[in-house]
Formats: C-alpha cells, sequence, structure tokens
C-alpha cells in the first residue's frame, strides 16, 4: 500500500508541474495587461523651442488610447483665446490639435489628459517647451521668405519700393525729353550751322538715348507699382497691358514709342532743317513731351486741365532744352557769327515759352489746389516749386538783358564772353532742374481739388459698410473692380463726422499665399472732407486673388476705432467675382492727398 500511495502522489505531483508549465504564459500575459499606459514623444517636445508658433502639437503613446482627451495650453500665465480641440489619429496612438490662433512669443504650457482603450485608466501630464518669435515676427519672417523666393526668381522690388526709383526714372525722363527738343527747336529756328559741330551730334544722340532708356524704366516701374509684381519681369513690354486701363498709363506707354521714334531725327539731325522732313524730325519729341500733360487726371474742366499740361510741357522743353543746348554746346567756346545767332534766336524764343509755362501754371494752380495751398502735400509742394521758378525766370530775365544789350551788333563770340554767357544759362538750367524735380515729387502727392469723378459707391465691384456696437463710428470702403491689379478705392467715414486725427486702411492678403498686404495711410484732412478717393492710376495694387482682408483704423476725439471685413479679389481672368450687397449711394467726394505705402 505505502509503495502504490507513494507512486500515485508521484502522479499527482507531476501532473501539477506539467499543468503549471502549460499556465506560465496565460500568468505571463495577465501581467503584461496591466502594464500602465506611456507618453513615447511629443511635438514640441517638452522642455524644448520652436522658432515660431506651430500651427499643430501632437503627442504619440505607446498603446491605443480612448476618445474624450483633454488637452489645454496657456502661454505666459493666460489661456489661449481659442482654446484647442483635440483629436485622435487613425491608428489612435496619437493626440493631435490645430493651432488656430498662432501662439505668443514666450513659455507655454501644454497640459493633456488621455484614458487607456484597453484598461480605461487615466495617465495626464504637463509639458512645455517656448516660442522665441510672436506671430508677428512670424508674418515678417514669412514676407522675408516670400521677398528671397522672388529674388531668386528674377521678380525682385516689388511695387512697394519702387517709389523712388520711378521719381528718379520720370524727371531724367522729362530732361531728357525736354533737353532734346527744345535744341532740335532752337537749331530749326535759330542755328541750322549747329548740325555742322560734333559736339551737337553727340549731344542730341546722348540725349535721346538717356531719354529713351529712362522712360522705359520708369514704365517698368508703373507697371511693377500698378500689379504688385516685380520690377525685372515688369519691364517687358508683354507686361505693359494694365497701363492701357488708365489715361495717364496710356500716355506712358506712347510716351516710349514716340521716343524711340524721335531716334529718327536724333541720329540724323540734319533732317530737322530738311523742308521735306522737317515737320516729321520735330514731331515726335515734340508729341513725346506733349504726353506729360497727360500724367493727371481728374479735377475741374479736365479737358481744359489736358490742354494746360500740354501747353505747360512744351513750352517748358522749348524753355529749358535750349539753356542746356547753349550752356552745353552753343557756348562751350568761342566762335564765328553763327554762335550769336543761336544765342539771341534763343533769347526770342525763351520769353514767350517762359510766360507759357507760367501762365499754363498758374491755371493748373487754379484748377488743382486753390484753396488747399498749405493744407495738402501737393499744395506745399507747389508753394516750395514757385521759389525756385522766380529765381529761374529772374536769372533769364536778366540774361536776356545782358544778350540784347552786349549782343546787338557783335559779330563773333569771344572767349570772354562765352565764358560769361554760359555761367549765366548755366545758372539758369540748373534751376529748372530743382524745378523739374519738385515738378515730378508732386506728381507722388495728391491734389486738393481732385475729385472722384463722379463715381458713386454703387459704381464699385465691392462694397461695405463697417460700424461698431456702440454706434459711434461708421465707414463705407469700395473697392473697383475687386481683381488683381491696380484697385481704385473710394472711403468715406460717416461717424465720427470730424475731429479725425490719424486714418489708416489695411489690405491683408488670403491667408498661405505669397501676396503683399498695403497700406494706406491718410495724412492731411480738411475740415468738413469725410471721404477720400485714389483713382485707378494711383489706386491699391492687389497682386493675389481670393479672400482679402481688409481693416480700417480711425483715431479721433471721440477714441479709437477699428473694424475689419473680408472682401474677394478674383484672378485677372476670373470673371465671377464675389460681390457682397451694394448700400446706399454717396455723392463723390473732395479728396485730400493721400500718403499710400507697400509693404511687403
Amino acid at each position: 500500500m505505502k509503495s502504490g500511495t507513494r507512486l500515485l502522489l508521484r502522479c499527482v505531483a507531476f501532473l501539477v508541474a506539467v499543468a503549471a508549465v502549460a499556465l506560465s504564459p496565460m500568468l505571463g500575459s495577465s501581467d503584461a495587461r496591466v502594464e500602465a499606459l506611456a507618453a513615447v514623444s511629443s511635438v514640441p517636445a517638452d522642455g524644448s523651442s520652436v522658432v515660431t508658433s506651430p500651427q499643430q502639437v501632437s503627442i504619440v503613446f505607446d498603446q491605443p488610447i480612448a476618445a474624450g482627451a483633454t488637452m489645454v495650453i496657456t502661454c505666459n500665465g493666460s489661456a489661449l483665446a481659442t482654446p484647442v480641440v483635440p483629436f485622435l489619429s487613425t491608428d489612435t496612438l496619437s493626440l493631435l490639435a490645430d493651432i488656430t490662433t498662432p501662439l505668443p512669443k514666450g513659455q507655454c504650457s501644454m497640459f493633456w489628459s488621455v484614458r487607456g482603450a484597453a484598461d480605461n485608466t487615466n495617465v495626464f501630464n504637463t509639458y512645455t517647451f517656448k516660442v522665441e518669435q510672436d506671430a508677428a515676427s512670424d508674418a515678417a519672417a514669412a514676407a522675408v521668405a516670400a521677398a528671397e523666393a522672388a529674388k531668386a526668381d528674377g521678380l525682385t522690388n516689388d511695387g512697394s519700393n519702387l517709389s523712388g526709383p520711378l521719381g528718379l526714372f520720370r524727371l531724367i525722363s522729362t530732361i531728357a525729353l525736354a533737353s532734346l527738343l527744345g535744341a532740335l527747336v532752337l537749331i530749326t529756328v535759330a542755328w541750322p550751322e549747329g548740325i555742322e559741330y560734333i559736339l551737337t551730334i553727340r549731344f542730341l544722340r546722348y540725349a535721346w538715348v538717356l531719354a529713351f532708356v529712362s522712360t522705359v524704366l520708369m514704365v517698368g516701374c508703373l507697371v511693377a507699382q500698378n500689379s504688385g509684381k516685380g520690377f525685372t519681369s515688369s519691364i517687358l513690354p508683354t507686361a505693359w497691358g494694365p497701363l492701357t486701363d488708365s489715361t495717364p498709363g496710356i500716355a506712358a506707354l506712347a510716351r516710349v514709342l514716340l521716343t524711340a521714334a524721335a531716334g529718327w531725327v536724333a541720329i540724323h539731325p540734319e533732317r530737322v532743317i530738311d523742308p521735306s522732313s522737317q515737320l516729321a524730325a520735330l514731331a515726335a519729341p515734340a508729341l513725346a513731351v506733349a504726353t506729360l500733360g497727360f500724367s493727371r487726371t481728374g479735377g475741374d474742366l479736365e479737358l481744359v486741365g489736358y490742354a494746360m499740361g500740354v501747353g505747360h510741357a512744351l513750352a517748358m522743353a522749348v524753355w529749358f532744352g535750349g539753356l542746356v543746348l547753349l550752356a552745353r554746346v552753343v557756348l562751350a567756346g568761342p566762335g564765328e557769327d553763327d554762335l550769336v545767332h543761336a544765342v539771341r534766336g534763343f533769347s526770342r524764343l525763351a520769353t514767350p515759352a517762359m510766360l507759357v509755362t507760367i501762365v499754363t501754371g498758374v491755371v493748373q494752380l487754379y484748377r488743382l489746389d486753390r484753396g488747399h495751398l498749405l493744407d495738402t502735400t501737393h499744395g506745399r509742394l507747389l508753394l516750395l516749386k514757385v521759389v525756385p521758378v522766380i529765381g529761374m525766370v529772374f536769372v533769364g530775365v536778366a540774361t536776356r538783358q545782358f544778350v540784347h544789350a552786349r549782343l546787338a551788333r557783335a559779330e563773333t563770340m569771344s572767349a570772354p564772353l562765352a565764358g560769361r554767357l554760359r555761367r549765366a544759362v548755366g545758372m539758369e538750367a540748373v534751376i529748372g532742374v530743382l524745378v523739374l524735380a519738385v515738378t515730378s515729387w508732386m506728381l507722388s502727392a495728391q491734389p486738393g481739388n481732385l475729385v472722384a469723378s463722379g463715381k458713386a459707391s454703387s459704381d464699385f465691384q465691392f462694397q461695405q459698410v463697417l460700424v461698431d456696437t456702440a454706434g459711434k463710428f461708421a465707414s463705407e470702403i469700395d473697392v473697383d473692380p475687386a481683381i488683381v491689379g491696380t484697385n481704385e478705392v473710394l472711403i468715406s467715414v460717416s461717424k465720427p463726422a470730424s475731429g479725425i486725427t490719424n486714418l489708416t486702411v489695411q489690405f491683408d492678403p488670403p491667408v498661405n499665399t505669397f501676396g503683399h498686404g498695403v497700406l494706406m495711410t491718410i495724412t492731411d484732412f480738411t475740415a468738413g472732407v469725410t471721404g477720400w478717393y485714389l483713382p485707378p492710376d494711383v489706386g491699391i495694387p492687389l497682386d493675389v486673388p481670393g479672400s482679402w482682408t481688409v481693416t480700417i483704423t480711425v483715431v479721433s476725439a471721440d477714441g479709437t476705432f477699428v473694424e475689419s471685413s473680408p472682401f474677394p479679389v478674383a484672378a485677372a481672368d476670373d470673371a465671377s467675382i464675389g460681390t457682397i450687397a451694394p448700400t446706399a449711394t454717396q455723392p463723390p467726394v473732395t479728396s485730400p492727398a493721400t500718403s499710400t505705402t507697400v509693404t511687403g
């Protein structure tokens, strides 16, 4: 019995051992099942620094997590204005959240709490990271990156940076064209022998080359400024199409063609004294100068303004161009009686040309600046221009009196006499350059009496009224044609009706685009004027299609008001433009000077 009992006990022990071995994996799996849920990584990483606000944050776990997770982000001790909304990845191993409001610069904390999908255990923690630049710096960095990309593509110098080069090229073009026309007129009227001098031929050719090159560069700047594109691409004739939408643009294009045609006489100046070709030889440079009279549109008696502008430009060219030819060629040294005849002939031309220049200038002053000489930038520049004009007239009259007294019976031009006259006419010409420089500067300012040319708010493609909840502020912003390119703008403020000290209108491009924002700053405020107008040739360049945002900021005695509204901008070839219901028609408004700054 004892041996049988022992055998039975051994068999039971053996079966127990086999069962223990068989059940050991099951016991081990039970231990693994209760292993705690843990986070593996995060973006941004805990304790790290990021240059700018991330667009999304995420946390990766070693096990699937259940729905119902929470996440709270605070920066510099304050919660975000727009709380984040976390969501799970498709494999349920990650918790993610989109950052709709950029995180500010500073220290940020990200608290998270999740539950395990297997055992429903709760796990939570707080991660910290640092944002080195705020949202404004991020936008600036994006703008810089866009500018660098444009440079890499050859699209440098967007329209916002071309006001200076535009004014410079316009000034050089005007000086060169006036010199060319004035010289040709003087040669035709009083100095036909001049074409025999190599110095005259060089002068005419250099003046023409300078006029043509500077006019082309000026047109390139105009196209870039109006379209928002780069200067390098805008200088190509294939990009000049947008200039045909305005009178000054058409005049600029015609100036290029007419200046090119003037090369026909500049290269062969003998054509200007040949009766069979004389009219054609003078026509091209004269018409090129005449286009300067169409550089400004609008105002009372607009057709009279064009006529006065053309007359002013032609008379100025005869006066100034003759001076330059005398100083650089005729009086370069002593000579025979033909030099005396040239000086006498210019004296006969200069007096009527001077009178026409002054009379037409006064008419333009009355049209554009009466009543606004001191309260607008254009008016103040006009007063500044009067000073050198008076000096130029004084020197010119004295020189003409000297010529009449000393050259009435002279037969040759002596060296001392030529030197004395050269200094006098040279001084007069230098003052003329100063006058032309101020004139070029005036074209960038808005005259006080330019009106909206009969435009009412209902004529604009986009119309939007902006008001505040307290009823203290009301304004309307109208944009036309609301497509990519230059757009005319009408701005009116009905509340507050007075006491405005600062007004800006910001046009922001669609997010995630390389569009360039535009800041329009109105610096001059005239009593009783509550509207401001930018015509198409001056207007706002919008360079990308999409949903733009316009923001108006008004600082007044009643407080500071900031209101925004989205508005659609269509591509240039897109006929379907989103609209907003039109508002009540408003009458045209008088426009004081505006200062428009384009920012990258």
